[in-house]
């Protein structure tokens, strides 16, 4: 085929493609809506989407209707001759989705047609190689993919009982980080409970015992003066039993004072127990971040990788269908100009036998 043939096809297909995007704006809306728009589209244009709406409204079959056919082919000659046309592409009503889709079909029938005429037989023979290398990639390709998908199940499995066994560990550390807090609190309470109700028992015991003491020194004194009185001689006897008297207080006194030393030691070491479980805590809940956020970091990476994984593979995949529309369209167009050929020599050999008769 010359490039002047070539030429005429893409003519034919530039038209028949510019005819289905005008009949594309034509929706239910607009037929419906054809007398309030006559004033924007014309009064002929408007009068044969009436007319049209009218044979859809009363034709059985849209595919034999001859009638329906011919009002298409007059819409489409309006069409491209009103220059109101354009306007119906401003209106708010969307095209259907099956119309896009053949626009863009027919688009690409016509980009692919201009490609297969302008091609040379060098670039046909280059394009069936690369076709096969394609092919052959795609099924290495299907196998690799095959054998990732394994690894990654198998992978994913393990991670999973990793992820199982890390959960577990962390379970078991709160539980027991809860129990310690749980303990130490409980034994915080109680000491402090006991040393309390223990500093007020020496204290009470203290004042009482302070209260009797003062009360047998004042007994004392008042003896002693009246010893004094009565005889002088007693007054060494007073003097020594008012000294044992101090002895004794200073004695209970420093009791008391040891008794209370106690028990703030055994409350600095409850306070120094609290301590430390409170820091290993602390070292706990620093492990566990570092784990957590290691976790994190883990799951991110591998959703990276699977994701780069998947778009990999669907690229592979898009590639692999545009090789199979390329080839399909390929062994059509080869079967068609083959159909074309046997129809020629039949035609050859049939004028050669009228031509002997």
């Amino acid at each position: 085929m010359n490039s002047l043939e070539a030429g005429r096809v893409l003519s034919v297909l530039d038209e028949t493609l510019e005819g289905l995007r005008l009949v594309s704006y034509i929706t239910q809306d607009v037929l419906d809506t054809a007398e309030q728009l006559r004033d924007m589209l014309g009064e002929d244009l408007a009068n044969t989407l009436i007319k049209h709406r009218q044979l859809l409204q009363t034709g059985k079959s849209t595919l034999n209707n001859e009638q329906l056919q011919a009002s298409i082919l007059e819409l489409v000659r309006l069409l491209k001759k009103s220059p109101s046309a354009q306007r119906l592409q401003v209106l708010p009503y969307e095209r259907t989705y099956g119309i896009l889709q053949a626009l863009q079909y027919f688009d690409q029938l016509r980009l692919f047609t201009q490609k297969r005429l302008t091609t040379t037989v060098e670039e046909d023979s280059s394009n069936r190689e690369y076709f096969e290398e394609v092919r052959d990639r795609e099924e290495r390709a299907v196998a690799e993919r095959l054998q990732l998908e394994q690894k990654l199940r198998l992978q994913r499995v393990e991670l999973q009982k990793a992820a199982g066994s890390i959960q577990v560990s962390e379970d078991r550390a709160r539980g027991e980080v809860a129990d310690v807090q749980s303990s130490t609190s409980q034994s915080r309470t109680a000491i402090e409970s006991a040393s309390k109700s223990q500093a007020d028992s020496d204290r009470s015991a203290f004042q009482a015992d302070l209260a009797l003491a003062t009360k047998e020194l004042a007994a004392a004194r008042a003896e002693l003066a009246r010893l004094r009185a009565e005889h002088k001689d007693n007054e060494a006897l007073l003097r020594k039993a008012r000294k044992r008297a101090e002895q004794d207080v200073e004695v209970q006194i420093g009791e008391y004072d040891a008794d209370v030393g106690a028990k703030e030691e055994e409350l600095a070491k409850a306070r120094a127990e609290y301590e430390e479980v409170l820091s290993q805590l602390h070292e706990y809940n620093r492990g566990w971040s570092e784990m957590y956020q290691e976790r994190l970091e883990y799951e991110e990476r591998e959703r990276r990788l699977a994701e780069q994984r998947f778009q990999a593979a669907l690229l592979n995949l898009r590639r692999n269908h545009a090789a199979r529309v390329i080839q399909a369209a390929w062994r059509a167009y080869k079967k068609a100009r083959e159909i074309a050929r046997k129809k020629a020599k039949k035609a050859e050999k049939a004028k050669a036998a009228a031509k002997k008769k």
